[in-house]
């Protein structure tokens, strides 16, 4: 027979478990409606004689993890205080520049190294070309997904999943729906140059790094945005950054994407001991 505390565990972990299921539904929900115009537009499916502006719309879709966080953290603690934007103690603050410097790391670092042909010798990186990397990591960029999908994924899927599951085991999870999230974009013509399974791997070894610094920020929503940020504004940087050094052909260059982060991310497992946080005592 089960003791009172067992059972009260259990049902614990089946409440914790619902909301996650409203968070996701709603998430997708509220997007994927917001995404039915360009789907069915002309850069879609063709099913209606209208194009809808690319940009403001898939932009207009990353409300749909903000408004889930909200609504299903109301739902299960009985508040609006779903996440904490910064991070918590004051010397976390740090992370606010680790953080992106792990995406950098693996953009910058980690796929050249993979990519490059040759000898390291014949690698001509130009790290100065990065100079001007800030300047869409701070503009309308951030309204394309990083400032506010991490409330969703972040701020209130992980510390759920961290609860119910192994840190890194959350992180990939978070990963996984993340990617499937986005699957109706697919839909649309170059809306991405990576396969559906490349930019599955892709997204969940960056959800694993971005785990790494969110929990090491004490969870702050702050750093995950910036991190979510450096990482879309890093590919447009790539080609002046290899400049004439040679590189691989084969496999696509995606794919060497997505060994970047699984790296990365795998490092981060490695070093935290599956915690994914430099803090002793976690966050789970």
């Amino acid at each position: 027979m089960q003791t009172q505390d067992a059972v009260m565990n259990d049902s614990a972990r089946g409440h914790a478990w619902k909301y996650v299921a409203v968070y996701y539904a709603i998430a997708c929900g509220v997007s994927w409606v917001l995404w039915l115009p360009l789907v069915l537009g002309f850069d879609g499916l063709k099913v209606i004689r209208a194009a809808p502006s690319l940009p403001v719309f898939v932009s207009l879709g990353t409300l749909g993890p903000l408004v889930a966080s909200y609504v299903a953290h109301r739902l299960s603690d009985g508040n609006w205080r779903a996440v904490r934007l910064f991070p918590s103690p004051a010397a976390q603050w740090l992370w606010a520049v680790l953080g992106p410097l792990l995406v950098i790391f693996c953009f910058f670092v980690l796929f050249p190294a993979l990519l490059s042909d040759g000898p390291p010798q014949g690698w001509k990186w130009r790290p100065a070309s990065l100079a001007g990397l800030p300047v869409p990591m701070f503009n309308y960029n951030l309204l394309a997904g990083p400032l506010f999908e991490e409330f969703g994924w972040r701020g209130f899927l992980l510390p759920r999943l961290q609860r119910l599951l192994p840190a890194w085991m959350a992180a990939a999870v978070v990963g996984l729906l993340w990617a499937a999230w986005h699957l109706p974009l697919f839909l649309l013509q170059n809306w991405s140059s990576a396969s559906p399974l490349v930019y599955l791997v892709i997204v969940t070894g960056f959800s694993l790094v971005i785990a790494f610094g969110y929990n090491s920020s004490g969870g702050s929503v702050l750093v995950a945005i910036l991190m979510h940020s450096a990482f879309n504004a890093s590919p447009r940087f790539l080609g002046e950054y290899l400049g004439s050094t040679p590189t691989r052909n084969y496999p696509d260059a995606t794919w060497y994407i997505a060994a970047a982060f699984l790296l990365g991310g795998l490092g981060c497992v490695v070093a935290s001991r599956g915690r994914m946080t430099v803090s002793p005592g976690g966050l789970g």
